[in-house]
């Protein structure tokens, strides 16, 4: 048994070894579920969790442990967070609009869609971008590596935090640092350095900062999302909760420059709430205009990674979402309605699908509690 397997046990423990249907209402139990992680986790500062569950009439956010390490406020439930690479679900689904508005092809080469000299820049290192679309790059199956990959780039993050790095130079670091992985198409090898390049073709086909193009691609206001924004391209929005820290281990990267995640593989900011509200508007078919792009997102690419989207189990069920560097998660389990999405404030905790598991037993747990007649 892995530590991760060890630790959902645990929290499962905390709240199905009792009788919960007795003694405690359900909130009360998904609340020790996030007291018990972070118990766990001391290295986080806290944790926060938004579920959404129609069948159990539950919309619920709850927070443990507090704003930062050396703030003892208390964790609001409307906090905001960096969610990293959930971004990519947004960058994705944008350009998915754009191909649905005729602007953009999923079978587009890539070639036709870079500047001159990301196309030069790309080519001298090998690869064939003829041969790409873009497909291919929201799928990671480009055969793209991932500037991130390895530790020179963290590296080089860590030793000055509030170097502002461009497009360009994240660019420049993968084909300095990488050859290419494989064949167009050949396989799955998740790769940021394709969704800084999605980023670019989404300004360049909407003549607009990526920020601003995603809010408006996405209709942000037609799905209720108000706390969610694209950091430096975007103001904070009026109604945002304060600002969590969020680590890398001992080091508070929260006041870093996010420009070193920043333009398309991650930038975004928002709550736990938003970032569920999100990917179930997403999933009902209320981002994309058509059925049958939607049906493209979730069933093209490989079994682990869809365009834009993980495929995996949770708790013995199929669950659609992405997770991010900062610990953040998302998850949608069809199966039971049930949409669960949050943050772990520091990447070096427990992975937050032990958390998002633990989460989707419990509330699988109470949906077989009330159809067999008993209380959740």
């Amino acid at each position: 048994m892995n530590r991760h397997h060890a630790l959902l046990l645990a929290l499962l423990g905390l709240v199905l070894a009792r009788p919960a249907a007795a003694t405690a209402p359900l909130a009360a139990d998904l609340q020790a579920l996030l007291d018990g992680f972070l118990a766990a986790n001391p290295i986080a500062p806290g944790v926060v969790a938004h579920v959404e569950c129609p069948p159990l009439g539950l919309s619920w956010t709850g927070a443990a442990g507090h704003l930062a390490h050396d703030d003892p406020t208390p964790l609001d439930a409307r906090c905001t967070f960096r969610i990293a690479s959930n971004t990519k679900t947004y960058t994705a689904a944008a350009v998915l609009r754009l191909v649905e508005s005729g602007r953009l092809g999923l079978d587009d080469a890539l070639a036709s869609h870079l500047t001159p000299s990301e196309r030069d820049l790309l080519a001298g290192d090998g690869y064939d971008l003829q041969a790409i679309t873009l497909r291919h790059v929201l799928g990671h199956t480009a055969g793209l590596a991932d500037h991130s990959d390895g530790d020179t780039y963290g590296e080089r993050i860590v030793a000055d935090l509030q170097y502002r790095w461009t497009r360009r130079e994240v660019l420049e670091m993968c084909v300095e640092l990488f050859d290419p992985v494989g064949a167009p198409g050949e396989r799955y090898k998740y790769s940021d350095t394709g969704y800084v390049l999605l980023g670019s073709i989404v300004e360049r086909s909407t003549g607009r900062p990526l920020g601003p193009a995603v809010r408006e691609l996405l209709d942000y206001e037609s799905l209720g999302l108000c706390c969610t924004w694209w950091e430096t391209m975007e103001p904070a929005p009026p109604a945002v909760g304060p600002r969590a820290h969020q680590y890398l281990g001992r080091l508070d990267c929260t006041a870093a420059d996010p420009s070193f995640d920043l333009y398309g593989g991650g930038g975004l900011v928002c709550d736990a709430q938003d970032l569920a509200r999100f990917l179930r508007a997403l999933l009902a078919g209320r981002v994309l205009h058509e059925e049958a792009t939607l049906a493209v997102m979730t069933g093209g690419g490989t079994p682990p990674y869809r365009l834009g989207l993980m495929c995996m189990e949770l708790g013995g069920h199929l669950a659609w979402g992405h997770q991010g560097f900062w610990n953040t998660f998302a998850f949608q389990v069809p199966a039971l309605d049930l949409t669960v999405a949050g943050a772990i404030l520091n990447h070096d905790a427990t992975n937050g699908r032990v958390l998002a598991e633990a989460l989707v037993a419990r509330l699988a747990r109470a949906q077989a509690d009330r159809e067999g007649g008993r209380r959740p």
